[in-house]
C-alpha cells in the first residue's frame, strides 16, 4: 500500500488519530502566528526607535545649528570690535606720531636757535680782550664791597675791595671810564670819613668789665660787726679823768655806728641781701653780654640800653669806691663808641660800570655784525 492510500484512508479508519493530527497541526500554526506578531512588534519598535532617533538627531542638529549661528555671530561681533579697536589704535598712533614729529621739529628748531646763539656768543667771546676781563673783575669787586657793607657792615674790607676795583679801572686807562671812576672815588671818600670800627676791641673791653663785676663791693648795712670795737680793758688804777675820757670816746663810737654819711648824690635804696646780690651780679653779666651781641649785630639802640641799665644798677646798689668808679667810667666811654655808622654803598659806581660794559659790548657786536 502506498503512502497516499494511507493518508487518504486515515481519517475514516481512525477518528482519534485524525483529531490528534489536527491538534498537532494547530500548534505550529499558533507558534508561527506568535512569532510573526513578535516580529512585527520588533519591527514597529525599531521603526519607532528610528523615528525617535531621527527626531532627536534633527533637534540636536537644529540646536547645534543655533549654537553655530550664535558662535558665528559672536565671532563676527568680536571681529568687528577688533577691527574698530585696531582702527582706533591706528588713529591714536598716527596722532601721537604726528604730535611727536611736531615736538621733535620744535626741539630741533630750538636747538638750531641755541646753536646759532652759542655760535654768536663764541664769536663775541673770541674777540674779548684783556680790558673786557678787567672790567668784569672791577664789577665783581664792587659787588663784593656792596655785600660787605649791606650784609656785614664791614667798612674796612669794603674799602679795600673798592680801592682794588679803582686800581683795576686805572690800569685799563680808558678816557670814557672817567665818569665811573669819579663816582667810585666819591663813594670811597665818604666811606673813609665813616672811620673804622674796632669791634674786636670793644667786645674785649665788655668781656673785661664782665670779669670785674664780682670785685665791686655792694653797699654794706649799717652797724655791722666789723664796726663794733672791742671793749677796752679798764685799768685798776684808772683815774677819774681817764675814765671820763674813755666813756666819751665810747659814746662817740656808738653814735658813729648808727650814723654814717655817704656821698652818692642820690637816694640809696634798701641794702640787698646776699641772695639778691648774686642775682644782681648775674643780671649785670647778662646786660654786658647783651651789649656784646648787639655790637656784633650793629644794633646800636640795644647796645646803649644795655650799658645804661648796667650803669644805673651799679650807681644804685654798689658802693662807689675806686673800683666802681673805674667801671662806671669805662661804661661811659663805651657808650661814646660808634658801632653802627652810616656807611655808603657802591651802587652808583656799580650801575655806571654795568652801563659802560653793556654799551661796550653793544658797540663790539655792531662792529662784528652780530645782533
Amino acid at each position: 500500500m502506498t503512502d497516499s492510500d494511507t493518508i487518504t484512508q486515515s481519517p475514516i479508519s481512525n477518528p482519534s488519530a485524525s483529531t490528534a493530527s489536527a491538534n498537532s497541526t494547530a500548534a505550529p500554526v499558533k507558534k508561527h502566528t506568535a512569532s510573526f506578531a513578535l516580529l512585527w512588534l520588533f519591527v514597529v519598535l525599531i521603526i519607532a526607535a528610528v523615528c525617535f532617533g531621527a527626531i532627536f538627531v534633527s533637534k540636536q542638529s537644529e540646536r547645534q545649528q543655533l549654537i553655530i549661528d550664535s558662535l558665528r555671530t559672536q565671532v563676527e561681533q568680536q571681529a568687528q570690535a577688533m577691527e574698530t579697536r585696531q582702527q582706533l589704535l591706528e588713529d591714536n598712533l598716527d596722532k601721537e606720531f604726528v604730535e611727536q614729529q611736531a615736538t621733535i621739529q620744535a626741539n630741533m628748531n630750538n636747538l638750531a636757535e641755541q646753536v646759532d646763539s652759542s655760535n654768536a656768543r663764541l664769536l663775541s667771546l673770541s674777540s674779548v680782550n684783556r680790558d673786557d676781563w678787567k672790567l668784569q673783575e672791577a664789577q665783581y669787586l664792587l659787588r663784593l664791597a656792596d655785600q660787605r657793607i649791606l650784609l656785614e657792615k664791614d667798612s674796612q674790607n669794603a674799602l679795600a675791595l673798592a680801592l682794588s676795583a679803582d686800581d683795576v679801572l686805572r690800569d685799563i686807562d680808558q678816557a670814557d671810564l672817567v665818569g665811573v671812576r669819579k663816582l667810585l672815588v666819591e663813594e670811597i671818600a665818604v666811606l673813609k670819613l665813616a672811620g673804622v670800627i674796632d669791634r674786636e676791641g670793644i667786645y674785649l673791653r665788655l668781656s673785661a668789665l664782665s670779669n670785674q663785676i664780682d670785685a665791686i663791693p655792694f653797699i654794706e648795712p649799717l652797724g655791722t660787726q666789723e664796726d663794733v670795737l672791742e671793749e677796752d680793758v679798764v685799768p685798776v688804777d684808772e683815774t677819774f679823768k681817764q675814765k671820763l675820757t674813755r666813756n666819751f670816746y665810747s659814746l662817740l663810737h656808738k653814735l658813729g655806728s648808727y650814723v654814717r654819711v655817704r656821698d652818692h648824690g642820690k637816694t640809696i635804696n634798701a641794702v640787698l641781701p646776699p641772695a639778691e646780690q648774686k642775682y644782681l651780679q648775674q643780671n649785670l653779666r647778662l646786660m654786658l653780654e647783651q651789649a656784646q651781641v648787639a655790637l656784633l649785630r650793629n644794633e646800636e639802640n640795644i647796645y646803649l640800653e644795655s650799658l645804661v641799665k648796667a650803669q644805673n644798677w651799679i650807681n644804685q646798689y654798689y658802693s662807689l669806691n675806686e673800683k666802681a668808679t673805674a667801671v662806671l667810667q669805662e661804661l661811659e666811654a663805651l657808650q661814646q663808641e660808634e658801632i653802627a655808622p652810616e656807611l655808603t654803598s657802591f651802587s652808583n659806581s656799580t650801575a655806571a660800570l654795568v652801563e659802560y660794559i653793556a654799551k661796550r659790548e653793544k658797540m663790539a657786536a655792531a662792529r662784528r655784525g652780530v645782533r
